[in-house]
Parts: structure tokens; sequence; C-alpha cells
């Protein structure tokens, strides 16, 4: 497939454009900075705020994978974090839906529920939660993340495009997974903290790239967003545990049994049936 990778040196985008090119896809990659491109790609330095940027970008490819956005709510102005990510998925959703792209891979978050970077202590209504859990949003990045998903709806609405959005939760390398793990195990005040807001959730970023190219090689339609985590937790302890100490609001609807996740993945699975296979090992971590 002929694809375009926006946010392509990114954490995330740098695993997937990788994985996109082992697989033999042919990729254009653009980025605001520089990283390492691998063999094959066509890597285009640029701003996706930057209009005649954008305009000069080829959109006749077959998908697109966009990732470019800044990762978080304080790395910037909470407007600036807003408008960048906005303004910049609108314009790539557009493009898309203009040119006739088959389909249209994006990241949004699990910060969209509005626990992880809340200012009050915040927990879920329910758990397992699947993508009804209601999204109570306390900063612009959770806002711009269903800003974006409501913006996909509305161009698949008027396009034959299709707009897939996975709700990624703490998404990095395994090591910084682990890392994460061992802190909450050591006690680290810090992390337990924001462990617990983020709900012990996690993905190692070569599942999310697989993930990416089950849903390219599927057939979608529509726009639909899906949450898309590991199966398991970084805590310490059981779930069970973990829900009573630091969220006893949270209605339990049905037995988590083990370090199981709060997140219900089902509709994910049922749809690309990729299952998460990077885990973090327990016995090796001493939890």
């Amino acid at each position: 497939m002929k694809i375009l990778l926006t946010g392509a040196t990114g954490l995330i985008g740098t695993e997937v454009m990788k994985t996109l090119a082992v697989a033999g896809h042919q990729v254009t990659a653009t980025d605001r900075k520089g990283g390492d491109i691998p063999p094959g790609v066509n890597f285009i330095l640029g701003e996706l705020t930057d209009d005649a940027f954008v305009n000069s970008l080829d959109f006749h490819v077959d998908a697109i994978v966009h990732l470019g956005s800044i990762p978080r709510p304080f790395a910037d102005q909470d407007f600036e974090v807003f408008d960048n990510n906005v303004s910049c998925t609108y314009k790539v959703f557009s493009k898309a839906a203009a040119n006739n792209v088959k389909v249209v891979v994006y990241a949004s978050s699990l910060s969209i529920y509005g626990t992880a970077w809340s200012g009050p202590w915040t927990s879920p209504e329910f758990a397992p939660f699947d993508e009804s859990l209601p999204l109570h949003h306390y900063e612009s990045y959770a806002l711009c993340k269903e800003v974006n998903e409501r913006t996909a709806d509305m161009w698949a609405n008027r396009s034959k495009t299709a707009y897939v959005g996975l709700r990624f939760p703490f998404c990095n390398t395994m090591k910084a997974i682990e890392e994460h793990a061992s802190a909450q195990r050591d006690g680290n005040e810090e992390t337990v903290t924001v462990a617990a807001k983020i709900l012990w959730g996690y993905l190692d970023v070569r599942d999310a790239a697989h993930g990416i190219l089950a849903i390219l090689a599927g057939k979608s339609t529509g726009s639909e967003t899906y949450n898309f985590t590991a199966p398991d937790t970084t805590a310490p302890h059981p779930t069970k545990e973990m829900l009573a100490k630091f969220h006893p609001t949270t209605k339990v609807l049905r037995e988590i049994p083990g370090y199981g996740a709060l997140t219900d993945c089902s509709r994910w699975i049922a749809a690309y049936g990729y299952h998460p296979v990077h885990l973090i090992d327990r016995k090796k971590l001493g939890i």
C-alpha cells in the first residue's frame, strides 16, 4: 500500500514507520523534526500547521496514519495544544476525503475519559469500561481528542473514506513500561499517583504498530474508535485491590481477575482480531 504517515519521528510514529517499511509498504513520512528514518522511506520535514506544507504533500495514497500532534496537555500553552491538534487533524482528514483515501488511522487517547490529566482526583464511573464510558474533560488535550473523533464522524458522513481512531493508553517501549511498573513496586509516590490516574493501562509501541497494520489489512468503513490496550496492568497488586484503594467509587460491573485491565477492548478485538503480545514480565519485575 501507498501510505502517508504523520508524526513519523515521535515515540509511536518511529515504531510505526519501521513496521510499515518492514512490511513492504510504500511510505512517505513527515514530522516537524528529523529522526531515524528506515531505508526506503521518503521522509519530508515540515509543520502540519503550515498550510502551504500540507498542500505540498501527496494525498493520492491508499491510507493515512495520522499521529502528528502535541502528545500531552501541558507541553505548550493550553490553547496552543487545542489549536494545533484540532486544526492539523482537520486538515489531514479533509485532504483524505477530498482524495478518496481508503482509510485514515489516527491516534486518539484513553485521556479522552478525563482521569489522566484532571486537576481534581477523578475516577471512571464503571469498570471494566468500554467506549461508552462518559467523557469528563478538564483540559485541552482530552477535549481535542473528542473534537477529532467527531471530526472523523463528519468526514466519514460526507465521503467514502473510513476513519479509525485508537484510544491509546500509556504507550511506550517495554523498557520504559517496565521502569514505570518497577517504580510503582518500589513505592515512588509520583509514579504511584500517575499510574492510578491513567488507570494502570499500557501498550507496547510494537503492539501499537501491529494493530495499525491489522487495520490497514482490514475493511474499515465509516468512523469508529476503539480502546486499544494491553490486557493487564502495570500495577504491583491485583486490579480489585487497586480499585478499592484509589478508585473506591467506581462501580465494578463484573469480576476483573488478577491483574486484568480496566479497559474492555472487545470491540477492537472483534473488529480487527489483534491481541497485544508484548506484555510485562511480572516474575522478572517481582510484582
